[in-house]
C-alpha cells in the first residue's frame, strides 16, 4: 500500500511541474445524489469527494457545478466544462475516461407496492406505461426501447430538469404511469431526504452499469486527469479511504 501510495505522488508531481501548473478542473452535473448532490451540500455526493480528495492530493482544484444533463454532456463535450460527473461509456463514447469506474449504477423498476408487474426483459416493457428522464441512458434501456418508443406515451414519458426523479414520483402516485427507473441509491436518498413514506417496490433491474468522472475530448489535459483518476482510485481503495467516504453516505465499496 505504502509504495502505491508514493507512485501515486510521483505521478501526481509529473502531472504538475510546478505550482503555475496547478490548475482548477470544473466538473459539472446534474444532481443525482449520493453521486453527486446540490449545491452548496456539506455532502457534494461521494464522486464530488473522490474527484477532490485524488486532484487536490496532486495540488489542483475541483470546482462542482450543477447543470442540466443535457447542457453537461454538450458543454463538457464542447470544452466549456472540463469533465462531467456520473456518465457510462455509451452515454459518451467520445470522452475520455479513466481506466477505473467512480460508481457502479443499478437501474432499477419501481412499482408503487400491490402492482404485481415484475421486469422480464424488455418485451415486459410493452405491458406498462413507464416514466423515464430526458437523456438519461439507464444503462443499455435508452438505445434498446426508450428511445424507439419515446414518441408514444403509452409506452414511454419523459420528463426534464433537475426534478425530474420527484416528477416521476409524483406520476407514479397519480398512477399516470406504471412504472419508473432510476439508480436503486439515487432512489432510495430521494426517499430518505423528503421524509417520503416508501410505497414502492422494486421491480426489477435493467443493467448494472460503471460510471464515471470522464473528461471533454476537447480539453488538452484530459489524459492526464484520466490517468490521474485512474491511480488515483487504486490508492483510495486499497487505502480504505473510498470505504470512508463511501460510508458517510451509507455505501459500501462496490467491489468488495
Amino acid at each position: 500500500m505504502k509504495t502505491l501510495f508514493i507512485s501515486f505522488l510521483i505521478f501526481c508531481a509529473g502531472s504538475v511541474a510546478s505550482p503555475a501548473a496547478a490548475t482548477e478542473i470544473l466538473l459539472v452535473a446534474d444532481p443525482w445524489c449520493p453521486y453527486n448532490c446540490e449545491q452548496p451540500d456539506a455532502h457534494p455526493g461521494f464522486m464530488v469527494e473522490i474527484a477532490r480528495h485524488i486532484f487536490e492530493k496532486c495540488g489542483h482544484t475541483v470546482k462542482y457545478i450543477n447543470v442540466p444533463w443535457a447542457r453537461a454532456i454538450y458543454g463538457t463535450r464542447e470544452g466549456q466544462y472540463d469533465g462531467i460527473i456520473g456518465t457510462g461509456r455509451d452515454e459518451t463514447p467520445d470522452f475520455v475516461f479513466p481506466d477505473i469506474e467512480q460508481g457502479l449504477a443499478r437501474h432499477t423498476f419501481y412499482v408503487k407496492k400491490g402492482n404485481p408487474w415484475r421486469y422480464d426483459g424488455l418485451d415486459s416493457l410493452e405491458d406498462i406505461t413507464l416514466g423515464v428522464i430526458k437523456n438519461y441512458s439507464y444503462g443499455n434501456l435508452f438505445n434498446q426501447y426508450i428511445q424507439p418508443n419515446q414518441h408514444n406515451p403509452k409506452r414511454v414519458q419523459v420528463v426534464s430538469g433537475e426534478n425530474g426523479l420527484a416528477l416521476n414520483i409524483r406520476k407514479l402516485m397519480e398512477n399516470k404511469i406504471d412504472a419508473l427507473i432510476e439508480d436503486r441509491a439515487v432512489f432510495q436518498h430521494h426517499l430518505r431526504q423528503t421524509n417520503t413514506t416508501d410505497p414502492f417496490e422494486e421491480a426489477g433491474v435493467a443493467d448494472r452499469e460503471r460510471v464515471y468522472i470522464a473528461f471533454s475530448p476537447n480539453m488538452k489535459k484530459a489524459e492526464t486527469y484520466a490517468d490521474l483518476l485512474t491511480r488515483g482510485m487504486k490508492t483510495l481503495r486499497e487505502s480504505g479511504k473510498l470505504s470512508e467516504i463511501l460510508k458517510k453516505y451509507g455505501l459500501q465499496d462496490w467491489k468488495r
